[in-house]
Parts: C-alpha cells; structure tokens; sequence
C-alpha cells in the first residue's frame, strides 16, 4: 500500500472519529437538519457559505437552490445546525457571562411567600442593613391604580419588603434613578427588566454616556429575567371583562407558559390564561428584544428553572458574586450551586429570545377542510420509490406528543417528522373518537416537514377526556401513520 494511500485512510478515520464524537456528545438534542431549514434556511438568513454540507455525510450543497440538500437518511445528530455561523448555540451567546450560577431563595420571614424565591427582595434587605446603598429604584404597584406599576425611589428595608412582587409592563425607572441622583445619592441598588439595565450600562459605559462623566454614582444592576411585557391599558380590561376585580389581585406570576392571578398568596389562582392567547396584548418591542437574563446586570434573577420557591440567580461580576455570597452568610438568603438541569431550563427559553433577531416564528397550523366536506383522498398510483419504502417500513415516521390545555379546552399535538428524510405534500387528520364514531375531524396540509422539524397543532376538543385518531397521509402514497391518543386531566 502506497504511503499516500496509508495517510488518506488515516486522514479519513480520524474525520471519522471527529464526526462520530460530536455525533455522541449531541445525542438526545433536539437540534437537527429540520431545524436549520426552518430556522436559517426558510427565513432567509443563510450565509451559503456550505459548513452544513461541508461536515455532513447526508448532505451536499445545491449550488442553484443555494441550500444543502438531503441525500441520505438524517439522523438528526445536529452537527450541521451547531456548526452554522448563523445558529446560536453557545451558552454565553444565549445568556451572557457570569462568575457564579446560584439556586436561592430567601431566609426573611417578612418575606417567605411572597414572588417566586424573594431573592430580590432579601438582597435589598442586606444592602441596606449593611449601608451598603443610600437607595433603591424599584417598581410599586400605582395606590390609584391598581397594579399599573410606578417606579419609586426607596431608601428602607420595609420599603423594599413593601415593594416585594412582580408587574409584567414596562416601567420607567431610568426616570426614578435620575431624580435619585438629582437628590445626591451616590450608592444606589437599580432593579429592572434587561431593557431598563441595558440602558443604565449604557449611560456607565458608553462614551457619552450621562453616567460616565457628569452625574456619577455607585450603581448596582439587579436584572429581572424578562421573557415578554404586557401592555396595561389593554390587558387590564380584558381582566376586567372577564369579572376579575384587580383591587382584590395580591400576587400575579407567570409560570410554565401561564399568566396566573391570586387572591390568596398561599392559595390557587383565581384565574391563568396561556402565554399564546395573550400575545395581542404583549409590548411590540418585546418581539426584538433578545436578552432574557439580563446580561449586562452586576446580579440576574429570575425563576426560570429553580423550582417552586426559589430562584435561578447568574452573579455576573466580582461585586455580584460577594453580594450573594455575604448575603447568604448573614442569614438574608439560602443558596445552593445551580445544576445542568437548571442552566438549561435558562438556555432553552433564552434561545427562543435570542432567535427573535431574525423575526422568526413559529409556523402556524390552520384547518384547511370542514367537517362536512369529502374527506377521501385522491391517491395516485405508481412505483414507491426507495425512500418511501424506508419509510413506510419503519412505521414510525413521526413521533407525537400531546398535552392538554384544560383552560381552553384544546388538545395541542407536537408532531415531529423522525422519518429521516424531507416528507413533502402531507395531509395530518384529526377526529375525535366516541365509543365506534368520529367527529370533529380536521385536515392540515403540510408542503414540506424536514427531519426532525417539528410542527403543533392545537385541535378543539369538547370533554376534557377521551381519545382522538391522528393519521398522516403523503399525497403520492395515501395513509403512513395512524395512531389513538388518550387524554385526560392531570390528578392533583
């Protein structure tokens, strides 16, 4: 064997370890082929600079179409969608740098049940007991108004517990840091949501920066994690229509993807709405922002991933860190280090922000076909090539997943195409099964799913229990999936 021959194979056995390494190292991810076309491909943001093709043995670069093509089956390892310079997959793109990564929550009795883990509130305890600040900008619920927020400047430890509890709008409270240090004050803890801090950074650090120069002050950053904010003036009605009295509203929070109202701080909700149908009422600017953390806060605090009680907390400079740290030694705070698990949590839901640079949303599902119209499909014959054998003889060529929404009385289903390859031309049928009968059936076309792409529909349902029938069709080859899903609501 020739000397060359000997160092190719070489050459090729250590790319494919390589490949087989990250292979490994992203199993289980959810990052996959599909996802690249529905994110950067589909949305126009492609650089066709051929990484994707380049690191993929199923793929190749289509120099007319200016997009990689599958050539063989995917398995959705996702090395083509982390290796995409327009993909954000690192975690300090998603959620910044930080020193430390705490679980905490308070240790004030005042303060146990109130928001989430309190930490905010606990550490506004600390700096002033310890005079460590002058005063504090926070945000107060409006006493004429009720939880139309004010921002305030508040220079004690019973303000600040007075103080305790979120209000998802914006709040001015540049305007309140401003007038604090018109007053004088000179060490000042600010909290807010990213945008409020960005714009304090700015003012510190930029080279004309009112903060830099003229009006100095010792400012500490407490950032609020902050998915969306709503508009008060029509959220708040719409509240109202629906017979709530927010004069009697103690606490509000948002909570795996609900916007729940309390009466009681200890009891149930009186009232939760999904994060979907309040969308209207969502703050236009909130659909480019892109920092869920607050990235460019001293300390981040938020209750994505932490648990009931507590929360997730990114000490973000060497101020932030011995904050926290001094905090929890005199008593004002319990903390433990964060996990995998709860950095994760953080990172999913930071990616959904982050990819709103691109404008992107998720693709909409619409009924195509009434109840009462011909539901038989038109099926072509002809020769099932090769791949629909692969995929007909799989007969798993699609995983689906349902959760109820009780509230609004949908059944939503996650249908992901785990086939391998791009399906093109699908019909999806939903009907709802009653002892032998069907009702309520609805067709959606799908033109093209790519491996692993995922894509939800949300199919009405009129009692919270039961089963329906999902089956897909491709145009060309008539039914290749059917499957019964029950489903019925949680036991307490």
């Amino acid at each position: 064997m020739s000397d060359g021959k000997i160092e190719n194979e070489q050459a090729e056995t250590k790319y494919k370890y390589s490949f087989e390494y990250i292979q490994k190292k992203l199993e289980g991810k959810k990052d996959s082929f599909g996802k690249l076309m529905k994110e950067i491909i589909r949305t126009g943001i492609c650089t066709e600079c051929g990484t994707c093709a380049a690191v993929c043995p199923v793929l190749e670069w289509d120099p007319i179409a200016a997009q990689p093509k599958l050539i063989g089956k995917c398995t959705g390892c996702g090395i083509c969608y982390n290796q995409c310079p327009r993909t954000i997959t690192d975690p300090v793109q998603l959620i910044g740098e930080f020193k430390t990564g705490y679980v905490s929550n308070t240790n004030i009795p005042e303060v146990i049940g109130g928001q989430d883990g309190g930490t905010v509130t606990s550490l506004l305890c600390y700096l002033f007991d310890e005079h460590l600040i002058d005063a504090a900008i926070v945000t107060m619920k409006n006493p004429k108004k009720p939880w139309y927020p004010t921002a305030q400047i508040i220079t004690t430890k019973e303000d600040a517990i007075k103080a305790s509890g979120s209000i998802y709008t914006h709040s001015q409270t540049v305007d309140a840091l401003m007038e604090a240090i018109r007053r004088d004050y000179r060490s000042i803890a600010f909290v807010g949501t990213p945008c409020n801090i960005n714009a304090v950074d700015k003012m510190m650090n930029s080279p004309s920066g009112m903060l830099r120069y003229f009006m100095r002050a010792n400012i500490l950053k407490i950032g609020l994690f902050c998915m969306d904010s709503f508009a008060p003036e029509s959220l708040y009605p719409m509240f109202e229509k629906d017979g709530i009295d927010l004069s009697k509203i103690v606490k509000m929070d948002i909570n795996k993807g609900k916007f729940h109202l309390y009466e009681n701080l200890d009891g149930e909700p009186v009232k939760s709405y999904s994060i979907s149908s309040l969308h209207k009422y969502k703050s236009s600017s909130c659909n480019f922002c892109t920092d869920l953390t607050a990235e460019n806060a001293d300390i981040s605090v938020g209750s994505v991933g932490s648990g009931n009680k507590r929360n997730t907390v990114f000490a973000r400079t060497g101020i932030g860190a011995e904050i926290m740290e001094d905090a929890a030694k005199k008593g004002y705070l319990i903390i433990e280090p964060y996990t995998a698990i709860n950095l994760n949590a953080v990172l999913n839901l930071a990616k959904l922000k982050k990819v709103s640079k691109y404008n992107i949303q998720k693709r909409k599902v619409f009924i195509v076909r009434d109840a009462d119209e011909e539901e038989e499909m038109k099926i072509k014959s002809g020769p099932v090539s090769e791949q629909t054998k692969i995929i007909m003889d799989t007969r798993t060529p699609f995983s689906v997943k349902k959760e109820l929404n009780e509230t609004e009385k949908k059944l939503n289903l996650n249908v992901t195409n785990t086939s391998g390859f791009t399906l093109e031309n699908l019909q999806f049928r939903i009907a709802t099964i009653d002892d032998m009968f069907e009702s309520n059936p609805w067709v959606t076309t799908i033109k093209e799913l790519f491996p692993y792409e995922e894509v939800e529909i949300n199919y009405p349902i009129e009692k919270l229990e039961g089963s329906v029938l999902f089956e897909a069709y491709s145009k060309d080859f008539g039914k290749i999936y059917s499957k019964s899903l029950k489903f019925a609501p949680k036991k307490e």
